[in-house]
């Protein structure tokens, strides 16, 4: 009972932020499912990803009806970010718990390195076809990463948004939160059926991460770009060495 609750407000906390920073919550919920609970991380990942639908559908809700957000763009990124998160269902299916914990790391030290130094969008850049076809493409690996490690997609959806289509990081968030919800939906599915998900762990989740992610949706409009691309990052690198220091450990 008092561990459920625990799990219900570190969700809504990692909802609150993964409304916010368009991420989903499941890069901050899996790394403390796995490492302070003992949440096995196939478990963990089936909730996450689970719990990232409910952050999107919470998120997107308020952000749709503070006309922020760009549905013109993520309808473009949408099949190409559907075909990687079920191919990446299937493979994560079949990969052994470290191996993911420590690619999971690395990924994300990568990404906070790049969006730590990464400069705001410049308002005489307008992306090309290059960038467009880039940023397809990386939307398919973030299907396959996100359904892979549970985290919805959203550590590369906001820095494609960012870097690849000149989009503020507010309004980057905004649309990595409603495409998130997408490769959570088609991932958590694949995991269901093959027996990888725990319906009690995942209710809890999903219940404190839509609280959360309603309050951290609201709140966004008064934290900074580079605030908000700053704390994502710091999140990300404490979350790499919770991971690969358990991996190491073991």
């Amino acid at each position: 009972m008092v561990e459920g609750i625990l799990i219900a407000m570190v969700a809504a906390v990692a909802g609150a932020f993964g409304a916010i920073l368009g991420i989903g919550g499941g890069i901050i919920l899996v790394p403390i499912l796995v490492s302070f609970f003992a949440v096995d991380v196939e478990h963990a990942r089936s909730a996450s990803l689970a719990s990232v639908v409910v952050t999107s559908m919470g998120g997107s809700l308020i952000y749709l009806r503070e006309g922020v957000g760009d549905i013109v763009r993520a309808s473009y990124l949408q099949l190409p970010t559907a075909i990687g998160a079920v191919g990446g269902a299937y493979l994560g299916a079949r990969l052994d718990d470290k191996i993911i914990r420590l690619l999971f790391g690395l990924f994300i030290i990568l990404v906070s390195i790049r969006l730590m130094f990464a400069k705001d969008s410049q308002s005489n850049f307008r992306p090309h076809r290059g960038h467009w076809a880039l940023a397809m493409l990386a939307c398919l690996g973030a299907g396959l990463v996100s359904a892979v490690l549970g985290v919805g997609g959203g550590i590369v959806f906001v820095p494609v948004i960012i870097l690849l289509l000149a989009q503020t990081p507010r309004v980057a968030a905004a649309t990595s939160t409603f495409l998130i919800g997408l490769t959570g939906a088609a991932s958590a599915l694949i995991y269901a059926k093959a027996g990888q998900m725990d319906y009690e762990l995942t209710l809890i989740a999903a219940t404190g991460i839509f609280f959360g992610a309603q309050i951290g949706a609201r709140i966004s409009k008064w934290v900074s770009g580079k605030m908000l691309r700053k704390a994502f990052a710091v999140i990300l690198l404490i979350n790499a060495y919770l991971l690969i220091s358990k991996v190491i450990l073991q």
